[in-house]
């Protein structure tokens, strides 16, 4: 076989592989969803998670022979500011939306617990919600990421891993147009930090700490929502879509640092 036989012998061993992990990390991803979802059944949800990231681990090598780092989630590529960056940027993208619609009154709180009932409350979410956004993340990012860098450009990347994204919720599909289009800027915006830095460790934590945010502000602390001219939903898809150019741009011009 000559040379350019084999590379495309390799492509095509590459793509079975990669659909094939693809398959069976969707299958445990969304049975922990179900198991948490539908069946409130914690103990279940765990064990489907640990089978999601042991699975990950060995399809990772598999595939390219690093483990999660075929995800993105190699432990050598962690850093304290990958962490730090994450968690303030998961803040920073739900907390604005939220202030502004409290201050056009679209959003009000109606209940607010003692700040040691918030923590109590949050911590158990908190640590659940670890695994399914990093586990959503190398589902819908890390997968996609790691067939098609330096085969396609970064918006090739970008549109292909938000659409998958958006795939994924398949509980979410028909909420209506305004999820539907917040849920696939999302997926645009969380796998800019992926293509710039090589890796899942901002964004996971990113996800980790914005659906953290997010339920303290909608559920531990109850809230309501008012009729007007905007929805708390279309504020958030303009918020997500002006943060999208400044995320790709900075990322760019502060990729040595992000190294």
């Amino acid at each position: 076989m000559n040379k350019k036989g084999k590379t495309v012998g390799n492509i095509r061993s590459n793509l079975s592989k990669v659909a094939i992990s693809f398959v069976v990390l969707f299958i445990l991803y969304h049975s922990a969803e179900y198991a948490v979802v539908f069946k409130n059944n914690v103990a279940l949800f765990f064990i489907f998670q640990f089978l999601f990231f042991l699975s990950a681990w060995i399809l990772g090598n598999w595939i390219g022979k690093n483990g999660l780092g075929f995800y993105g989630l190699s432990l050598s590529a962690f850093r304290v500011k990958y962490f730090l960056i994450g968690i303030i940027s998961g803040v920073v993208l739900y907390a604005v939306p939220f202030i502004v619609s409290l201050s056009l009154g679209i959003e009000s709180m109606t209940n607010i617990p003692h700040w040691i009932d918030i923590v109590k409350s949050s911590i158990p979410f908190s640590f659940g919600v670890w695994f399914t956004s990093f586990s959503e993340d190398v589902l819908t990012r890390g997968t996609v990421f790691g067939l098609f860098n330096k085969k396609l450009k970064n918006v090739g990347i970008i549109l292909i891993s938000a659409l998958l994204y958006l795939l994924n919720h398949i509980y979410r599909i028909n909420d209506g147009f305004e999820t539907v289009s917040y849920i696939f800027l999302l997926g645009v915006l969380f796998i800019i930090p992926v293509v710039i830095t090589q890796n899942l460790w901002i964004t996971g934590f990113m996800h980790w700490s914005g659906n953290t945010f997010f339920y303290i502000t909608h559920n531990i602390i109850q809230t309501d929502s008012q009729t007007s001219f905007l929805t708390p939903n279309q504020i958030f898809s303009i918020w997500i879509m002006i943060l999208i150019p400044i995320a790709y741009y900075l990322g760019c011009k502060y990729k040595s640092k992000l190294a």
